[in-house]
């Protein structure tokens, strides 16, 4: 009997210690990541938002979690974000203006969550180039981008939406006409109501189209072959979408003299926002160089200046050794 009392409570005693482990284990961890102050908070059963973190962190990893809710309140207190890894949460919504405190945030990773609908802010973020929304079933991606205001420059250049839709339940393909420096599109295993196109036309900048598995229907059987064309014409690596009928029945094609249109307007734009992007980096070096030229002019005004001291002072001394010997 005092053996098994024994074994019970040393298994009590082996239980509180792997216990306080967990619990200690289950502590964001903080180190460099490229230069970057990195918060690693992966895989810890988080609830909800951590608490008590440090302010200046850069890049935060909330990745396979279960947090329910993030808050405009909750990531003021951290401004200096640039990449913010959620993925594979239990998010359902967001608010309209949750993100809006963070004006460097350049990735953000909200795939395989349980988001409804995408706040049009995330969309107006100034400095937001990567975003990934995989696996968030039956988010309307259309409605969101015809509900942001007109934007003059995005910077968003890599957007990953596939298996946002369920089979059977075909959706409005998203129009990016706004997000003109787009170079990589991910749109794979969705089931999209029509393609033209229109919707490519606003994407001149576009080189990556990932469309495996996508199923779609057309507005015409030649608007397929219109796709197919208008990709491979503009060089963009992308797999030939499966069309209902032979090219060779397609005879006259058509692209729509508005589609040309809204891909010259998009051909200029990013050429102004390529100047504009190459200027601001020439100045910035210039500024860095002028700088090192006044540092190092400075630095050459002050040795010569302490040389003439030196040469000085030695003149004054033999003046007066010269004094004292007569």
């Amino acid at each position: 009997m005092e053996t098994r009392h024994l074994l019970i409570f040393l298994i009590f005693i082996l239980n509180e210690n792997d216990v306080s482990q967990s619990r200690e284990s289950k502590k964001c961890k903080l180190h460099n990541v490229y230069g970057l102050k990195a918060l690693d908070c992966h895989d810890l059963f988080l609830n909800e938002f951590p608490k008590g973190l440090t302010s200046n962190v850069q890049v935060m990893d909330l990745s396979t979690n279960r947090i329910r809710k993030i808050s405009k309140a909750q990531l003021e207190k951290y401004p200096y974000i640039m990449h913010l890894y959620l993925y594979d949460n239990f998010i359902q919504k967001l608010d309209s203006d949750t993100f809006d405190p963070l004006h460097y945030l350049e990735t953000l990773d909200l795939s395989v969550n349980g988001l409804l609908t995408v706040p049009s802010g995330i969309f107006q973020l100034p400095s937001l180039k990567i975003l990934y929304l995989s696996k968030n079933m039956n988010i309307n991606i259309a409605e969101s981008l015809r509900d942001i205001e007109p934007i003059s420059y995005s910077s968003l250049t890599k957007v990953d939406i596939s298996y946002i839709t369920e089979e059977g339940t075909p959706a409005e393909f998203p129009n990016f006409i706004q997000h003109s420096m787009i170079a990589s599109l991910n749109i794979t295993g969705n089931y999209f109501n029509h393609i033209s196109t229109t919707h490519f036309a606003g994407l001149c900048n576009l080189q990556i189209l990932t469309n495996s598995d996508v199923t779609c229907n057309f507005l015409s059987p030649c608007d397929c072959w219109n796709i197919n064309n208008w990709l491979a014409e503009r060089k963009v690596n992308f797999t030939a979408f499966r069309c209902p009928n032979k090219e060779t029945e397609c005879s006259s094609q058509f692209i729509s003299d508005e589609d040309i249109s809204v891909y010259a307007k998009c051909l200029e734009k990013t050429q102004r926002i390529k100047r504009s992007t190459f200027f601001k980096k020439l100045g910035i070096w210039i500024g860095v160089a002028l700088a090192f030229l006044l540092i190092l002019a400075a630095f050459f005004i002050y040795r010569c200046w302490i040389k003439r001291r030196h040469k000085k002072t030695e003149h004054e001394m033999k003046h007066v050794q010269y004094r004292t010997v007569r």
